[in-house]
């Protein structure tokens, strides 16, 4: 019988576990600079003065980051900063032991941190010194460390010599890096300068910690960047609250422009203080289970408090910005605000006035604020409206852990709490902001085509029509067809208001009565001929049957997608021809890319329409002039997954995403319902298709039309 033996063991690290912890763990070298950064905030440095030299050579690229803290002594590089994983700054924060001069806890807790260097360049030389003490270097090569075989291989040399750097009375911590990795361009540099001025507060006056930043040789690559501050001067909506451990405090203040005010006297300054907010959800109703929508919260079984969840006091600052065309008319400088929230929008943590990356970053919305936004998109706030600002303390958000990877925090019980706490505050601004973004939308609200012609509702858009229709003596001809409309609206109106859904049922219908009355108006008193507004007429209430689709059975028939189109073109042909836009038949050109199909003619007219009335609004809102630069183009496309009837425009193009664009209500005209694209996407998929927003190169599309494309997609088990 074998006898059993045992070996002790002990692991052995391989050298190149220093890649890992620097080049591999760490993602990119804007968290690399940070860690750095976090590190003199550490050393009780008042600030950190971060150089780039030749930075465009990597030959001769270099990076320094140099502070005026603690700096360390021979003990403390032998036995801390050389030991990966060092739970130094870890014991300090359990201790509560705080720096003398800021009173500041460590931020830096893993012992990771300082192999950052190696994500930035091969070669690295640090050298400090503490007061009082002599002057500690170290000269380290990462290729050579790593090549060794196992790190207790990878000796470094560690000088102690007279102070050559720090001399004097100074002290500080010095890291100079060269064989930097990475190609830098003005980009880069610009994106790292932002990235590196916002890991404190812009707007914090307590522990002011100043980070100073400088390239050289200075070819002016942040010169005129937009800063925290500026922006400020153009946020409408200001709201800063105080989570305590079992309530709120908040105050709020709509703050419009000298211009507004000027021009739209109606509208004032509001501000509005709650010492304790009594409504606040968050102590009363607990965050939605997994898979659950907002809607479906629970009471909570218990009290809670924000202290013993190892989360509060949870202070913040969102600043909140308005981009509506009216708004903009009177902004300075609005392409500087507007790529400053595209890159810097968003709420960003703060941890003792120090950034808990990467929060805020344009790849991490951690609140879901553009998802959410798809629901309610009048209401709710997205990314790039917002600067926001959650401030944490360190010593009570013991709770929230930072991953290792410097990427925000562990997604445990604590971290999901402080989410729906920030996602809480958020409902109360939103519902404030909403009082006064209505009452801004009513001021800037202009006269609309429908206001021009006296209609401001189906009924009187009915009686308005048949007023026309009897001044044009054209009453015979065209009696039957508003017969057919009022009757249908009536039906329909009978039906949906009884229906699930019935107001958003009801409102498709509006929406179609109004357009197509509009059209026939501006034919009448634009002396149309006779023929061709019968011909709009009748196709009027066969659209507006069509909308009643959704409410009741339809017959359906073969249609070829050219003739659908030529339905469209003759009532768009006029509007078109008004705002000097080209109507351009792709279907001549593309006869061999023609297809037939089944369904309600009625329906997906309405459907063609309504894509082509979008296509001449928006052509309008671009400004563009000339025939090349005002034209829409409809025709067949074999490119899809189905037969298709593409339309695209040379208007200013798409800036939502498909699935917000199709949600009802959702709309970036002033007076738009937000109905049209919703109404088509519901028509396509009652046709067992689908609405697509392809890309230009997806599809065979002239170039003058290549902005906004929306495609209607057939089945191609359906098509003849």
């Amino acid at each position: 019988m074998t006898r059993k033996k045992e070996h002790k063991a002990v692991f052995r690290p391989r050298a190149r576990l220093l890649e890992l912890l620097g080049d591999q763990l760490i993602r990119h070298h804007r968290i690399a600079l940070f860690e750095l950064v976090k590190n003199a905030y550490d050393a009780d440095s008042p600030s950190v003065d971060i150089f780039l030299k030749d930075i465009q050579s990597k030959g001769k690229a270099l990076i320094e980051v140099r502070d005026t803290g603690e700096g360390m002594d021979l003990e403390t590089v032998l036995n801390v900063w050389l030991e990966p994983a060092s739970d130094h700054k870890a014991n300090k924060r359990k201790q509560n032991i705080r720096t003398p001069r800021f009173n500041r806890l460590p931020v830096g807790e893993k012992g990771v941190g300082r192999f950052a260097v190696q994500k930035l360049g091969d070669q690295a030389l640090l050298v400090t010194r503490r007061a009082g003490h002599r002057e500690i270097v170290l000269d380290m090569d990462w290729k050579a460390l790593i090549n060794n075989h196992y790190l207790e291989d990878a000796a470094v040399t560690v000088t102690d010599r007279e102070p050559k750097v720090f001399t004097g009375d100074s002290h500080g911590t010095l890291i100079r890096i060269t064989g930097i990795k990475d190609d830098w361009t003005r980009g880069d540099v610009r994106r790292v300068y932002r990235s590196i001025s916002a890991m404190v507060s812009p707007f914090s006056t307590q522990d002011r910690f100043d980070v100073r930043f400088q390239v050289e040789p200075n070819k002016g690559w942040l010169d005129d960047l937009f800063s925290a501050h500026k922006a400020q001067e153009s946020a409408l909506f200001h709201f800063d609250f105080t989570l305590d451990d079992e309530d709120i405090s908040w105050d709020y203040n709509f703050t419009p422009y000298a211009a507004i005010k000027a021009d739209f006297s109606l509208l004032q300054e509001r501000e509005k203080h709650v010492a304790k907010d009594e409504s606040f959800e968050f102590f009363r109703l607990a965050p939605p289970e997994e898979e659950k929508r907002w809607k479906k919260r629970n009471n909570r079984e218990k009290i809670i408090s924000l202290k013993e969840m190892g989360i509060g006091p949870v202070k913040g600052r969102f600043l909140v910005f308005d981009l509506d065309r009216e708004v903009k008319a009177r902004l300075h400088d609005v392409q500087g605000l507007s790529q400053f929230l595209k890159e810097q929008g968003g709420v960003r943590v703060y941890r003792d006035g120090m950034r808990v990356y990467d929060y805020g970053e344009p790849e991490n919305d951690w609140l879901g604020l553009d998802m959410r936004r798809v629901q309610t998109p009048a209401k709710l706030v997205s990314n790039n409206l917002i600067l926001g600002e959650i401030h944490l303390d360190l010593a009570t958000s013991t709770a929230l852990q930072e991953k290792t990877n410097r990427e925000g925090f562990i997604e445990n019980g604590a971290y999901r709490e402080f989410r729906y706490a920030v996602m809480c505050v958020l409902t109360v601004l939103e519902a404030e902001r909403k009082i006064d973004k209505d009452a801004m939308r009513q001021a800037f609200k202009t006269r609309k085509e429908t206001e021009e012609t006296g209609i401001d509702s189906p009924e009187s858009a009915i009686d308005a029509l048949r007023k026309k229709v009897v001044e044009a003596g054209m009453a015979d001809r065209l009696g039957t067809y508003i017969n057919r409309v009022e009757k249908t609206y009536k039906e329909a109106r009978e039906v949906l208001m009884s229906a699930v859904g019935a107001g958003l049922g009801l409102s498709l219908v509006f929406h179609e009565i109004e357009r197509g009355v509009r059209g026939l108006v501006y034919a009448l008193e634009h002396g149309q001929s006779a023929s061709k507004v019968t011909e709009m007429a009748r196709q009027l209430a066969e659209m507006l049957e069509g909308a009643s689709f959704l409410v009741r059975k339809s017959e359906r028939e073969t249609l070829k997608a050219s003739d659908l189109f030529r339905y469209v073109a003759f009532s768009s042909q006029s509007r078109c021809e008004y705002h000097k836009i080209r109507l351009l038949n792709g279907f001549e050109k593309l006869q061999e890319n023609n297809f037939s199909f089944k369904g309600s003619r009625r329906m997906l007219t309405a459907t063609l329409t309504n894509l082509v009335d979008n296509a001449i609004h928006w052509i309008n809102v671009s400004g563009k002039e000339g025939d090349d630069q005002r034209c829409i183009w409809v025709g067949p496309s074999r490119d899809l997954e189905g037969p298709a009837i593409v339309v695209a425009d040379s208007g200013p193009g798409f800036q939502d995403p498909p699935e917000e664009m199709v949600k009802p209500f959702f709309t970036r005209r002033l007076e738009g319902m937000g109905l049209g694209l919703y109404y088509a996407d519901m028509a396509m998929k009652a046709h067992n298709g689908r609405l697509a927003f392809p890309e230009h190169a997806d599809i065979d599309i002239p170039a003058a039309c290549k902005s906004a494309v929306v495609a209607m997609v057939f089945s191609s088990e359906g098509k003849k």
